[in-house]
């Protein structure tokens, strides 16, 4: 079954575009950050064994687990909605789209990660990450169609 039109100009890419969500350099710098932290915490004059060594090790535990989803993220955008693989799954349908913008400080998206801000019909918004050039490309005309779109209603 054929899918149906989207209700604003938009042609989504014939092939799903998928890349991942996080650049290298931002990566490197978060396992950095939780190897540096580890290092502090072992040389910390700490009884580990102690309700304060506890707490050292369930900060660093839940830092690595989020390092961990950084190093794996991944976003797709199909001809059916954007995705993002994440500590849980983010996903929108083209469909219900009503607004997108990207947002990034052009020069540095290897510290700030760019952004993709949705808000979807039911005015939820989602915010997605994505560091491939060629896909915030895409999701640039995207927020075109849809603000075309917009303008003619």
């Amino acid at each position: 079954m054929p899918a149906q039109p989207l209700p604003y100009p938009y042609q989504a890419p014939a092939q799903a575009m998928s890349a991942s969500a996080f650049g290298p350099v931002f990566k490197a710098i978060a396992w950095f950050i939780v190897l540096a932290l580890l290092v502090w915490f072992w040389r910390l004059d700490m009884a580990w064994l102690s309700r304060q060594g506890a707490w050292c090790g369930v900060v660093w535990a839940m830092l690595c687990f989020i390092v961990w989803h950084i190093q794996r993220s991944r976003i797709q955008l199909d001809h059916e909605a954007i995705e993002q693989s994440w500590m849980w799954q983010r996903r929108v349908a083209l469909r219900e789209l009503a607004y997108v913008k990207i947002m990034r400080i052009r020069g540095l998206e290897h510290l700030v990660a760019p952004r993709i801000y949705v808000r979807n019909l039911g005015g939820t918004f989602t915010f997605f990450y994505c560091h491939d050039r060629v896909m915030l490309e895409e999701f640039t005309r995207l927020a075109q169609a849809l603000r075309q779109h917009e303008q003619r209603v």
